[in-house]
């Protein structure tokens, strides 16, 4: 594994930031300013310890993954509650790290055995695992994957198709990383990540054609950062984003460019102070972005921001009832549609008060929008 993944991954921990929508707009109102127009979903002593993914069939379906106690672990979503998946065939994994589900019997996860993968497939009964192609990403192990009907996408030191049961490999230039995939059908995918390392690298971002992958126009991110998020909602409307490391130890500096058929362009305003860990599109042609908030003063509660497609807004998300209230300490890392109702899923994790020993506990936690964005402005 890369050394500065390392140390980017200790850093987040150690410091327990908030995980906020922080997409800055030119005079971004603080969180406690502004009602929330999310709601808790899953807090609290939970089979959840940490929630790395998640994917909506409908309002009434979806998964989340992620792991506790060194064990990976699926939830499930039923229109009313989250539970632990009990679905027979799961492989005992050390961390489910990406989910997504095409419908009620056809659903992806892919999580790490050791040093090994797991990929497996629920058929509306049970979880088959399937054999996958290519060695293990020792670099980057949360490999995305991305299933649409009739195909499923996977990232990491290539990038793989699978189709009628074959595996089909794109092989990538050297110390490129793909991390993160979104695909709009089996004949239309992107993919993002890096050619490693970060500073002196590039970030790279691929199309799907149906029969080969293509290295896109390189985005106008700022020098290094690094690309690990993707989204679209059509063809002529793409994000990407990131996050370099602030000088002299400074707070991040995040990066989101838009890609609008024929050229990219740099949106990323006066968004500062932020490690990007998600993005999502909010099927208008505008943007959900989430990352852990470095910004001053810090707030104890998550924050969430939407772009338009010309500004950006904030609000702030839901607090867990047992959540730290002394320094941000909620950290979202994936989000997804409920269904097409225009409501989102974020998921991720968040940390309790010290107790007399120092120590704290970190819960798993899912948030649900109440409302709906703007109406976006395309431009």
């Amino acid at each position: 594994m890369h050394v500065r993944h390392l140390l980017r991954t200790a850093a987040v921990s150690l410091t327990l930031t908030a995980s906020i929508f922080a997409v800055g707009g030119a005079e971004a109102v603080g969180a406690a300013d502004t009602p929330s127009g999310w709601e808790v979903s899953l807090s609290g002593d939970s089979p959840a310890g940490s929630l790395m993914s998640v994917s909506s069939v409908d309002d009434d379906l979806a998964w989340a993954v992620g792991r506790k106690d060194q064990h990976g672990v699926i939830m499930r979503w039923d229109g009313a509650k989250w539970s632990e998946d009990t679905a027979p065939g799961l492989p005992d994994v050390w961390q489910w790290s990406s989910v997504t589900a095409v419908s009620v019997d056809d659903v992806w996860a892919y999580g790490t055995i050791n040093r090994d993968q797991a990929l497996v497939h629920y058929d509306g009964e049970r979880w088959t695992s399937v054999a996958t192609v290519g060695p293990a990403d020792d670099s980057w192990p949360e490999v995305p994957i991305e299933a649409v009907p009739g195909r499923l996408f996977k990232g990491g030191n290539a990038l793989y198709t699978y189709a009628d049961g074959a595996w089909q490999t794109f092989t990538l230039p050297r110390l490129v990383d793909i991390r993160d995939i979104d695909a709009l059908s089996a004949d239309d995918a992107y993919a993002t990540g890096m050619q490693y390392p970060v500073d002196g690298g590039r970030p790279v971002t691929y199309h799907w054609d149906g029969t080969t992958w293509t290295l896109m126009d390189e985005p106008p991110v700022r020098t290094g950062t690094d690309t690990a998020k993707i989204t679209t909602d059509a063809p002529d409307s793409v994000y990407v984003a990131g996050w370099a490391d602030g000088a002299h130890g400074g707070p991040p500096v995040p990066s989101v460019a838009h890609w609008d058929g024929t050229a990219w362009k740099d949106v990323t305003g006066s968004l500062a102070d932020l490690y990007v860990h998600a993005i999502a599109s909010d099927g208008r042609g505008g943007l959900w972005v989430t990352g852990n908030d470095q910004a001053e003063p810090a707030f104890a509660e998550p924050v969430f921001w939407h772009y338009d497609g010309t500004t950006w807004t904030k609000e702030p998300g839901a607090t867990a009832p047992d959540g730290d209230t002394r320094w941000p300490s909620y950290s979202f890392y994936d989000l997804a549609p409920v269904g097409t109702s225009g409501a989102f899923w974020a998921v991720g994790d968040y940390s309790t008060p010290m107790d007399k020993n120092g120590d704290q506990t970190i819960n798993g936690l899912i948030e649900k929008s109440r409302t709906l964005p703007p109406p976006t402005a395309r431009g």
